[in-house]
């Protein structure tokens, strides 16, 4: 069987119209998602600017944020600040004080 150069084209862009014709989630959809997954929805708000005059304010979801992001453990390769040695390097003497350059 041999193909035609322009049939080979409109199958391959068929094939790459259709994968961009995904459902887009609306706010609500995208909201409830994330909120049953346990994050937090990041919601951008967008307005045109045009010579008429501000347009209407549209809210877009964005990324779903899990609590867990934020949880931070101290890194356990670190030692605790009382171990560490104090440096006097640069400091003055006791009882001395210093007055900043110009």
């Amino acid at each position: 069987m041999k193909f035609t150069p322009v049939a080979v084209l409109g199958v391959t862009v068929a094939v790459f119209a259709l994968a961009g014709c995904q459902h887009q989630q609306t706010l609500e959809e995208a909201r409830a998602l994330c909120t049953k997954q346990g994050g937090f929805l990041v919601v951008f708000y967008t307005q045109k600017v045009t010579l008429a005059g501000m347009g209407p304010e549209v809210a877009s979801p964005g990324n779903c944020i899990m609590s867990s992001k934020f949880d931070m453990a101290p890194p356990s390769s670190a030692p605790p600040a009382s171990d560490l040695p104090v440096s006097t390097a640069g400091a003055p003497a006791p009882g001395k004080s210093v007055t900043p350059a110009n």
